[in-house]
């Protein structure tokens, strides 16, 4: 009976033994930060639009949607799930630079060589397009508050039957004209009238025993 001779092990080659290794797994890609881009497309057009007479408001919702896309790509890259962290933090940034230059654009319009449209000057400015006329009668005197609805001075008409006169500009849009006179005598039945006039044209006209208010939205 003869028994089989095991055949013996072949040799590894350079001294290394081979190895079966499992199967290998391509590394997962991570996407494209598409919420960082959509941060610099909305800070771009926010800056943009914040120098356009009568839109510069629209500034205000692209800036929100620049930095909650921002915010939203920067988080995502730093999970891993995206890249692109530079992309996203450039837009952040972007959209507050925008909401800074939209803020100083409505407090600091002449800084930027831009007026507010529909923004009203008391007194007038030279070279505007329209002109107001703020006319107050009072026989027993008044005290007067005119210019807009948020935005107004207050003077004293002195008692006279000539009318009172308050003048201002404005270079276009739509103010809304505000003329409200009173009388400084509570005791004294006092006839007031109140009259604006734009470029020249009435377009408000009151008057009562105690107090007068004109007021009226132009273009």
């Amino acid at each position: 009976m003869t028994t089989e001779q095991p055949y013996p092990a072949a040799p590894t080659r350079h001294g290394r033994a081979t190895a079966h290794n499992g199967p290998q797994h391509a590394p997962r890609r991570r996407r494209a930060n598409w919420p960082g881009g959509l941060a610099v497309t909305c800070g771009l057009g926010a800056a943009g639009v914040a120098f356009v007479p009568d839109w510069g408001f629209l500034a205000w919702p692209l800036v929100g949607i620049g930095l909650a896309a921002g915010i939203t790509g920067i988080v995502m890259s730093s999970k891993g799930a995206m890249r692109g962290l530079g992309i996203a933090l450039t837009g952040t940034v972007l959209s507050l630079l925008a909401g800074v230059l939209a803020g100083a654009m409505i407090l600091y319009p002449s800084m930027f060589g831009t007026v507010r449209a529909g923004e009203l000057h008391i007194p007038p400015q030279p070279g505007e397009k329209h002109s107001v006329d703020f006319v107050v009668t009072s026989a027993g005197g008044a005290t007067v508050r005119y210019g807009t609805l948020n935005d107004q001075r207050t003077a004293s008409a002195p008692a006279s039957t000539d009318g009172w006169h308050g003048l201002a500009s404005y270079d276009g849009g739509a103010p809304v004209l505000s003329l409200t006179a009173d009388t400084a005598n509570a005791g004294v039945t006092n006839e007031i009238s109140c009259q604006i006039l734009v470029d020249g044209k009435k377009v408000a006209e009151n008057s009562g025993s105690s107090i007068a208010l004109c007021t009226a939205n132009v273009d």
